[in-house]
């Protein structure tokens, strides 16, 4: 049965500069359609690698943009997509650092 997936993708950006600095990165969610966690998983892969790009940055220096993983995917277990339903939900326990994230 074909269902939707949700894809939590990781990507960094890779700058050719001696600035030191840690790597950018990026969590990309993506949605898709496929008949299997594996199929799901292959196809999570294609779209990662496909959006891998570079550029020159105001420096003049190349971004490159790379496909790292797939950091979780997530059978919707829906056969179609619904105005306002959930495609991601994570379950954590606050940090004490960081009380103000829940804060309304």
């Amino acid at each position: 049965m074909t269902n939707w997936y949700s894809a939590n993708l990781l990507f960094r950006a890779n700058v050719d500069d001696d600035s030191g600095a840690q790597p950018l990165c990026e969590e990309s969610l993506r949605v898709l359609i496929a008949d299997s966690d594996e199929d799901a998983r292959t196809r999570a892969e294609q779209i990662g690698r496909a959006a891998q790009h570079s550029y020159l940055n105001d420096a003049g220096k190349e971004v490159q943009w790379v496909f790292v993983s797939v950091l979780e995917l997530q059978d919707l277990c829906e056969s179609a997509l619904l105005d306002g339903m959930e495609v991601f939900s994570r379950l954590y326990r606050e940090k004490e650092e960081e009380p103000e994230k829940l804060s309304p």
